[in-house]
């Protein structure tokens, strides 16, 4: 019988090695078999099976605290925590489990997160308040390679060498984050591994002198004395120059040196970094393999081939390879052109301008605020920075989109990738609130294509308008039709206009999302003028004022952002002109949507088509 059939927690605390190495390969095929079906995060999760493990079998969850940086590699703990059935069934599904940690889910979730580089710094927060409420337990962050070297994690670990509040870190170490990590930082974690070559050598060192006659006190004097030249000669890593004890490298597949760390960590009076080395998608040959990261998030696969189970008509890609591919093409003219994206070059589909254009092709790594001071430098330079970022991440950014690139009116061309409803990644994923936050920004430029000429017509508008200018894409599928050298750029703010004889009331609508409801409109044949608001901000004034001709009932159709993004802007157009009309929205809610397939949340919200022709048929009959 299968351990995890009848898995029970209390029980795990008393296994043997042997058993918990069954454990680790049960659970790292109840992982590859549910993120075949459900989708997920892959490599990231098998790679830390065994050091999961080791923690929970060592420490007292959940009465110590753990927390994950991010948060997408805790499927194993998840399965540990008595969700094993409900992760099998419902990963990433609406009301089923969550990719990420959710404190409602299980006590053993005592924080929540989806973006990077917070863990320690949350972290701390429990550890000082541990101490002041004179509580006796530890306090575990657990933190990617790619994540120990963003801002966040390097301002807290600033920080904590200077406090006396005891915080143990754990850094997994598998060199790749999402895809490789970049920078001189890794580049130094990259040196420490060779330290894990003398690991093996000195253990056999140990077990013979253990058995020679004074041999246990000859092996304790050298090891000291090979300690204290080792520290003499070699530089110190960089966690020992933050004021904190350095334990590692530890091969994090080997549970009992694990535990052995974890206990002398225990022994540390202050704050304690433990380095592990794991290797990214351990147990599946085709996430092993990978190096550029794509098995880091995937889409339904099958197990034999690695293949999609849904593949990709011919004549479509996503969005977001439409995309980069439209200002790559533009960059083989204009080469003034520099490519900036933070740590997402494969998932914004920017592998091949990286591979064109090695000069003008930047991965800041996990550094969203950098990456935007990085672009206003260039911009101050005869240089147009092209950036790629999902909106999510571009939240984490808003100062320095205000402070060093709008205020400056600087030249600037941002594809905000995954705007609107993601889907299984859950609310912190949720590229809902970049409108309402940019908006704001004097000299912003904010637009939506419909399909691929409208990206084609935008980006050449883009890249000669001078100003900040955001260009939002959906997570979706294109059809790939398009000819960049027959389109033209056009009138920043221009909507498009399909007026209808005999309509009765007027659709604006954003993004994609158009062409199905001109489409179903046509189908219904319902009296109805549709205009595409092609752009969130500067309006079209020209449009929004044609309306008061007539003053019809008017629906703001726009599923990419929630109240505060188009429908709240043309609200305030007729509220400064002291004019009354009928705005009716139809968008998303402001609310942290949750995880689920984009039609089940549409649905669920009613925003979905049925519910938005049971409106329009509503007001047709009034």
């Amino acid at each position: 019988m299968n351990i995890l059939d009848s898995f029970d927690y209390a029980s795990f605390k008393k296994m043997n090695i042997k058993e918990l190495y069954e454990l680790c390969n049960e659970v790292r095929e109840l992982i590859i078999q549910t993120v075949a079906e459900k989708g997920g995060h892959l490599s990231s999760n098998l790679g830390v099976v065994e050091l999961t493990v080791a923690l929970h079998h060592f420490f007292d969850f959940p009465n110590d605290k753990l927390l994950f940086d991010v948060g997408h590699q805790s499927y194993t703990h998840k399965i540990l925590t008595g969700r094993a059935k409900r992760f099998k069934e419902s990963l990433r599904e609406f009301n089923g489990i969550a990719g990420y940690q959710k404190m409602d889910e299980s006590e053993f979730d005592c924080f929540e997160a989806g973006h990077s580089s917070t863990a320690i710094s949350a972290g701390m927060g429990m550890a000082i308040a541990r101490d002041l409420n004179n509580e006796d337990y530890n306090v575990i962050a657990f933190v990617g390679d790619g994540a120990i070297v963003s801002g966040m994690s390097l301002e807290a670990i600033n920080h904590l060498g200077t406090i006396n509040h005891k915080l143990i870190i754990i850094v997994n170490d598998n060199e790749m984050s999402i895809s490789r990590p970049v920078g001189t930082i890794a580049r130094h974690m990259s040196k420490l591994h060779r330290r894990l070559v003398a690991a093996p050598s000195k253990d056999i060192y140990k077990k013979v002198m253990y058995k020679l006659p004074f041999g246990k006190a000859v092996f304790n004097f050298s090891s000291k004395l090979k300690n204290r030249i080792k520290h003499f000669f070699l530089e110190k890593t960089l966690f020992e120059t933050f004021n904190l004890e350095y334990l590692g490298p530890i091969d994090g597949h080997n549970i009992s040196e694990l535990q052995k760390t974890f206990a002398t960590a225990l022994k540390v009076p202050r704050s304690v970094v433990i380095h592990v080395l794991t290797k990214k998608g351990k147990g599946y040959k085709y996430a092993e393999e990978d190096i550029v990261g794509k098995w880091h998030g995937v889409s339904p696969f099958d197990i034999k081939t690695g293949e999609p189970k849904k593949k990709r008509p011919e004549n479509m890609v996503s969005w977001s390879q439409l995309t980069s591919n439209l200002v790559h093409e533009l960059g083989k003219t204009n080469k003034d052109i520099v490519y900036i994206t933070p740590a997402m070059k494969n998932g914004s589909a920017m592998n091949q301008i990286f591979e064109d254009y090695p000069d003008r092709a930047f991965d800041v790594g996990i550094a969203e605020e950098h990456a935007i001071t990085l672009a206003a430098g260039l911009a101050l330079n005869k240089k147009i920075p092209s950036v790629a970022i999902y909106s999510t991440f571009l939240q984490r950014a808003y100062d320095q989109i205000n402070h060093d690139i709008s205020r400056m009116n600087l030249h600037a061309v941002f594809t905000i990738d995954r705007s609107g409803i993601v889907g299984s990644d859950g609310e912190t994923h949720q590229g809902i609130f970049d409108v309402g936050i940019l908006k704001g920004l004097p000299n912003a430029v904010i637009a939506m294509p419909k399909d691929a000429n409208d990206a084609c017509m935008l980006y050449k508008t883009a890249f000669k308008h001078h100003a900040p200018f955001f260009i939002r894409i959906p997570r979706a599928d294109i059809i790939n039709e398009y000819d960049l050298s027959k389109i033209s750029d056009d009138r920043v703010g221009k909507w498009d206009v399909i007026n209808n004889d005999g309509a009765k009331i007027n659709l604006i609508i954003t993004g994609p999302y158009f062409n199905k409801v001109k489409d179903l409109i046509d189908k219904e044949n319902l009296k109805v003028n549709l205009f595409f608001a092609r752009y969130y901000k500067p309006l079209d004034k020209d449009v929004l004022n044609s309306l008061l001709e007539n003053r019809l009932k008017t629906i703001i159709v726009d599923l990419f952002a929630d109240e505060s993004g188009l429908y709240e802007s043309i609200c305030h157009f007729y509220a400064k002109k002291d004019e009354k009309i009928t705005l009716i929205p139809f968008t998303l809610p402001n609310a942290f949507i949750p995880c689920g397939k984009i039609e089940d949340l549409l649905a669920y919200y009613k925003r979905d088509d049925s519910s938005l022709l049971n409106l329009i048929r509503s007001l047709l009959n009034e």
